[in-house]
């Protein structure tokens, strides 16, 4: 139990914190709304509060931010309940507030594609809803959420007892999706470690490997396929030309086979290093560009060193220099290579059409991405919005801020990049031309209907 003074103190701390280190907290808020939603916490927490309610606090007061590299955590004997708490036995598919069953590690063994209405009395909108108030993406979009609700990392299945709270087991409603008969179970929840057990065990397809990038050219219908998982190969000290060595082996091989059509995916992308996005704009664009025009944080090392006690090597690091409203911007384009200037690639240059396939997956660099291939492409967009965008944080430096009387924490960036597009683009992820979606008849088939519509519908020689 957390008394109220020792939870203000830590609210307090970590509304210093975004304001005086978080390049973004007033980017999807006003300073009066940002007081004011602080003002609601701090009422809420005037009386003793268990920790695991007070996580749900910071978690709200993050969400607020709306930016995807900044988290709430916990430590100590908080961080072990909060991380050992089991979790709901399915992993589900969202789609217009409404969840979908679409990988059942339960005993009952609930029909695939059911169709949760209801769990211990709450309505499946609902439980979105509140789930929504406690974790933002990028942006105020919420299909980006959405779509993590249905992977590893977010997943609904760890998320409702986190926000519900966590029980033996739950009183579930759902519809058969054959039958469409509406059935009441009790659902016993798992730990993390049984939940892959089964998972594994039933659905072992599931564990292979994606591959960073890949590329495939069919030359009988006249495209090109190039699938880009993340924009890191192996890690962040990958060598400098491995993906402009790949983006030129793919671009050789276009133009020796006159391809006229090109599908680049970069759907369920998790970012990595913005630079390597700029490369493969090397091949479209017809002027030289520099990607981000100016990268930023809100201090040098004297100025954080005063706030955290900390000296983190900033100058020395990014080579900064005051600007205005003290402001310091960074010079050292060999270590943050966004703010270089890239030439177009005229040898292998791609002219033809092109599609670029997104989805609620395509997140941080990969955002990036999207929003300079929109910027400066003729390309056509298919799928859905993204989780990430170009207009907020940049997650190559962050800081923790720990509570000091909670086992509550802050994860937080420092640096901002305005990157080379307009303003008001920047400030919601990329939305696409032609919003496909998946049914869960498409996702339990494994049917691509997104890269199905491009072929038949987008390509030009159709």
């Amino acid at each position: 139990m957390y008394q109220p003074e020792q939870m203000h103190v830590d609210l307090e701390k970590f509304k210093t914190a975004l304001i005086k280190i978080h390049p973004g907290t007033y980017t999807h808020q006003s300073p009066e709304e940002f007081e004011q939603l602080v003002d609601r916490l701090k009422l809420e927490t005037s009386k003793p509060m268990e920790g695991t309610a007070f996580y749900k606090i910071v978690l709200r007061l993050i969400a607020g931010i709306h930016d995807g590299h900044t988290q709430a955590y916990t430590l100590g004997e908080l961080g072990n309940m909060v991380n050992n708490q089991k979790r709901l036995p399915f992993q589900v598919y969202i789609k217009d507030e409404r969840i979908f069953i679409i990988k059942d590690m339960s005993s009952q063994k609930i029909p695939e594609g059911s169709e949760i209405l209801a769990i211990d009395g709450h309505l499946s909108n609902e439980i979105i809803s509140e789930i929504l108030a406690h974790y933002s993406s990028d942006g105020k979009s919420l299909n980006g959420m959405c779509h993590w609700l249905g992977g590893p990392y977010r997943s609904f299945s760890r998320l409702y007892p986190e926000i519900f709270g966590g029980q033996e087991s739950h009183n579930m409603v759902y519809r058969d999706p054959k039958t469409k008969e509406i059935a009441n179970r009790r659902i016993r929840t798992v730990s993390k470690e049984v939940y892959e057990t089964i998972k594994a065990k039933r659905y072992p397809s599931l564990k292979q490997v994606d591959e960073a990038f890949g590329f495939k050219i069919n030359e009988k219908e006249n495209y090109a396929y190039l699938k880009i998982a993340r924009f890191i190969k192996d890690g962040y000290d990958d060598p400098e030309n491995t993906y402009s060595d790949f983006f030129k082996t793919c671009f050789k091989e276009i133009s020796y086979k006159k391809i006229q059509n090109l599908i680049i995916d970069l759907r369920d992308n998790g970012g990595g290093k913005a630079s390597n996005a700029a490369y493969l704009l090397r091949y479209f664009i017809n002027k030289p560009i520099a990607p981000a025009k100016e990268i930023y944080t809100l201090g040098n090392d004297d100025y954080f060193i005063e706030l955290t006690g900390d000296t983190l090597n900033l100058d020395k690091s990014f080579g900064l220099l005051p600007i205005k409203n003290g402001k310091f911007r960074v010079t050292r384009t060999d270590v943050l290579r966004d703010l270089m200037t890239y030439k177009p690639i005229q040898e292998y240059s791609y002219t033809g059409k092109m599609a670029v396939l997104i989805n609620g997956g395509t997140t941080s660099a990969a955002g990036i991405a999207a929003g300079l291939l929109k910027e400066h492409t003729n390309a056509t967009f298919v799928g859905e919005e993204t989780y990430g965008y170009a207009g907020i944080s940049n997650g190559v430096r962050q800081i923790s801020i720990k509570g000091d009387y909670t086992e509550t924490a802050i994860y937080l960036p420092l640096l901002h990049a305005e990157y080379a597009m307009d303003k008001h683009v920047q400030k919601r992820s990329v939305v696409p031309d032609y919003q496909i979606s998946y049914s869960i008849q498409d996702i339990l088939n494994d049917k691509d209907a997104i890269l199905e519509f491009v072929k038949e519908k987008v390509l030009s020689n159709n």
